[in-house]
């Protein structure tokens, strides 16, 4: 995550901050009244695209007039997102649940779309009328906050279908654009070198730019930042799969703004099973905080690394930040009470690292596999110079979990 230096009593501590959306906001909407056009039968893309870039120019003439009206209220159409809500949309047809956040992120990568936390929103009904569908998706962007709600733009993609006992489906994949990736290969070779580009659409203070393959502790690479962009020449040094993520460092706190997948010298896999992530099946044995710091323990362990203390001081401090962030229902590092460091100080803790992710989710097993699935909060979990740990859980009304992990150096 970003690092940043900040002189305490004549120490240097590193900020390593990250935030994790793996809340979806499924609305799965049932109405009295169909579709009012001939929507086709839905499909999903193809395979894995040969470029992961944004945005993606939406192919207009492939919408029909319900798709057009959803699509003019909701924000501006890119393609990428229009072949993520395309895949859901057959899921949905087949009779099938829409998958968790793991499964709509990887929708979304297949089709080249790099913008972590998407949310999605699904309608079904026979003949429902375009305005009545199009007054639905107002009431749930409404009732809805983006991550950054006053930032980037709001991007979407439209899909719709009919099942085959007639009942209409509309699914709707958005995103909070806080920057564009200029396109990166999807295939590579070990050895070769990949340039990365980010430009930013919203100010930033700095970034980082993180490569993670299966295995092994992520790896943060060299990063230019100009004011606008945030460049770097990425060596790939394994085959597998590897993910690249790009972290800026905005006005709430570093939090991930692109995210791709490329394939070294293997083939992009025809059918993926997403995993969980180390240690989430104690979940449903412990409490949720405690489910979360045994989780991180557990995760740690697959890299020989030792179990971090439970720190009560930086547990009081996680669950304040957590019960913050539920209340307002904003993921951010910062919601108006600073942050980790201003936080970690104001309670009278003295540590030499501070390290911090956040989370959003339906339960904090899903909470933990969204962490554990980003190069820069993986970073943090398996830090070694970490030898702390504070957790922080808070429900909201809707009863998603906000989660918090606070790091330290004592």
């Amino acid at each position: 995550m970003p690092v940043r230096a900040a002189p305490v009593r004549r120490a240097r501590r590193r900020r390593a901050f990250g935030a994790a959306s793996a809340a979806l906001a499924l609305a799965s909407l049932t109405a009295a009244n169909g579709l009012g056009d001939n929507a086709p039968a839905g499909r999903a893309p193809s395979a894995w695209t040969a470029w992961t870039a944004s945005p993606i120019p939406l192919r207009e003439g492939e919408l029909g007039d319900v798709e057009r009206a959803v699509l003019d209220r909701c924000g501006t159409g890119d393609e990428g997102l229009r072949e993520a809500a395309l895949a859901l949309l057959a899921t949905k047809l087949s009779g099938a649940p829409l998958p968790e956040q793991d499964g709509v992120a990887l929708a979304q990568r297949m089709a080249g779309e790099p913008h972590p936390w998407p949310r999605v929103w699904a309608l079904s009904g026979r003949r429902l009328s375009k305005a009545k569908a199009v007054e639905k998706l107002a009431e749930w962007l409404d009732a809805s906050r983006p991550a950054d709600p006053a930032s980037g733009e709001r991007r979407c993609g439209v899909a719709t279908g009919t099942r085959g006992d007639g009942t209409d489906v509309t699914v709707v994949v958005t995103v909070q654009a806080l920057a564009d990736l200029v396109a990166l290969p999807r295939r590579a070779r070990t050895g070769q070198w990949l340039r990365v580009e980010a430009r930013l659409l919203v100010a930033a203070r700095g970034g980082t730019i993180t490569v993670m393959g299966r295995s092994g502790i992520p790896r943060t690479v060299p990063t230019s930042f100009d004011g606008r962009a945030l460049r770097a020449q990425v060596a790939l040094d394994q085959p597998g799969e590897i993910v690249v993520q790009v972290v800026a460092d905005v006005a709430s706190g570093a939090r991930p703004v692109l995210e791709a997948t490329v394939f070294a010298d293997i083939d992009p896999p025809l059918h993926v099973v997403t995993a969980a992530a180390p240690g989430e099946e104690v979940a449903a044995v412990f409490p949720p905080a405690d489910a979360l710091a045994e989780m991180t323990a557990m995760a740690r362990a697959t890299a020989a690394l030792r179990r971090l203390a439970r720190d009560r001081r930086l547990d009081a401090v996680a669950q304040a930040h957590a019960e913050r962030m539920a209340r307002l229902g904003q993921l951010a590092h910062d919601v108006g009470d600073g942050d980790p460091v201003a936080r970690v100080q104001r309670a009278g803790i003295e540590a030499r690292d501070i390290g911090e992710n956040v989370a959003a989710a339906p339960d904090v097993a899903l909470a933990h596999r969204a962490i554990w699935a980003s190069p820069a909060h993986r970073a943090n979990v398996l830090r070694a110079g970490f030898n702390a740990i504070g957790v922080g859980v808070a429900r909201d009304a809707a009863g998603q979990a906000w989660v918090v992990e606070l790091f330290a150096a004592l």
